[in-house]
């Protein structure tokens, strides 16, 4: 009996949900889940696999915020400006600030940003933690109504789309850099 007032009870809420909805269902702020691939090189002079995912929420106009997690896992040594070489894996979980540069609305768009987060370096069974701030500028080209094409936005000229720095110290090195290498994904609108 009392399953029966309980479908009850939540079917006449449902109804009466459905008549107080009011514009702000209308204008609500859409959403997008972004997820991406490629190559991230450290000051390390490591080079490893990189796996990022976001989600993004549209704040105003042009303005967006956004949380992501990227992951890197080391495969090779790249030339940077270091002596020494340091198999690196990266975890890093940061919050963004976007701001849209459209050139064509919502069709062919760059989004620039900035962003803060906590960073984790392991290497020959070690690890270290820290600080790291970043700043992006990425592609973003519209395939179909909701998924979304994204990449460096010059990839001829500058094949990566985000740059991080942190002043974490590990052995020789004394600050930690890196930057995305040909990163390409997709974002989907929710």
């Amino acid at each position: 009996m009392r399953t029966k007032y309980f479908i009850f009870l939540v079917l006449g809420l449902q109804f009466l949900n459905g008549f107080s909805q009011t514009d702000e269902v209308k204008t609500a702020k859409p959403a997008y889940l972004t997820f991406q691939t490629g190559f991230i090189v450290d000051g390390y002079n490591s080079i490893g696999i990189r796996t990022f995912f976001e989600y993004q929420k549209d704040l105003r106009e042009n303005w967006q915020f956004g949380v992501s997690y990227e992951h890197s896992r080391h495969f090779g040594f790249f030339l940077t400006d270091q002596l020494y070489d340091l198999n690196s894996n990266l975890s890093q979980l940061s919050l963004n600030g976007y701001y849209k540069l459209n050139l064509i609305r919502d069709r062919l768009f760059w989004t620039v940003g900035i962003g803060a987060g906590a960073l984790h370096v392991n290497w020959d069974n070690n690890d270290s933690f820290g600080a790291t701030i970043n700043a992006s500028l990425t592609l973003n080209i519209r395939v179909t109504k909701r998924i979304y094409f994204e990449s460096s936005p010059l990839i001829a000229l500058a094949p990566f789309n985000r740059a991080y720095y942190s002043p974490m110290k590990i052995d020789h090195f004394n600050n930690f850099y890196a930057f995305t290498f040909f990163p390409f994904g997709l974002k989907v609108k929710l």
